[in-house]
């Protein structure tokens, strides 16, 4: 099994990495058929095509021609083997723990950084002003949100789902009767981070409770509030969000930051590409 860096698996920690360019870039392929005109090998490596320029695998990074050379610098895109259905905490080895050690010397900024280019373009902003004008307003359960033009079906399709749920699961109707609010739309960098977050290209949202009751829904904010070690913090004590909302989110192509081993409960992101690898 192939396996890109330690490092790349505790970005995307309990899941598996095992994707390759060629598994990777069809399915982008197959995600977003408006935006990906062509896949194929050239140059010694798998590329696809976005009006008319060619991104390369270029270890993970998906770099134009101009770059590709200097994948080194870069970290890679966050593909990865995400697991769909019933989530089952990961097991925190000693090697794990120490490396989560390490990362936590680097909580503030971790320094790695991201080349934009292809994210950019896929979603069509490369800057703040150009996400503003992007962005439109959605309602999702009824409340209001700010996404990306993009997520208007698939969300749309979620909200469906959700709505028939509650007619019958008494746990999704008490989360949606508890949500206060949805937070869509926001420039910003991922916290601890240079890169950009996935919220700036509005492609991500948090579901905001009316309250967390002393459960840890995020490990950045369990650190925050003393927790050293929250890789350790026990099941019962991390908020989570029903199996049926979870459900309904990957079923429509969003993948759940409640998986990730640096867990963030509230958040999903629009990611089929990484639903399709899944399949």
């Amino acid at each position: 099994m192939r396996v890109w860096t330690a490092l790349f698996l505790l970005l995307v920690p309990g899941l598996v990495v095992s994707a390759s360019g060629e598994e990777v870039m069809k399915a982008l392929a197959r995600a977003y058929p408006g935006r990906i005109e062509a896949v194929e090998h050239r140059r010694g490596d798998w590329a696809l095509s976005m009006d008319g320029e060619w991104f390369y695998w270029a270890q993970g990074r998906i770099l134009p021609e101009s770059r590709r050379e200097r994948w080194h610098e870069y970290v890679p895109i966050r593909f990865y083997r995400y697991v769909p259905g019933p989530f089952t905490p990961p097991e925190i080895t000693p090697d794990v723990e120490e490396r989560l050690r390490q990362r936590m010397a680097r909580f503030d900024n971790d320094g790695e950084v991201r080349f934009n280019a292809f994210l950019d373009r896929l979603y069509g902003i490369a800057s703040q002003h150009e996400a503003e004008r992007i962005m439109v307003n959605l309602t999702f359960l009824d409340r209001p949100v700010r996404l990306h033009p993009l997520l208007e079906g698939p969300l749309g399709r979620v909200d469906q789902r959700l709505r028939l749920a509650m007619l019958t699961d008494g746990e999704t109707r008490a989360f949606v009767r508890d949500l206060a609010q949805v937070h869509g739309y926001n420039w910003r960098p991922i916290a601890g981070t240079p890169r950009r977050s996935y919220h700036s290209y509005g492609v991500a949202l948090d579901l905001i409770p009316r309250s967390f009751r002393g459960r840890h829904a995020y490990w950045r904010w369990a650190v925050n509030s003393g927790i050293e070690e929250w890789w350790n913090l026990a099941p019962y004590q991390r908020w989570t969000v029903p199996w049926a909302v979870v459900e309904a989110f990957e079923a429509e192509g969003f993948v759940w930051g409640g998986k990730w081993l640096y867990f963030d409960s509230i958040h999903f992101e629009y990611r089929p590409e990484v639903l399709l690898m899944a399949r």
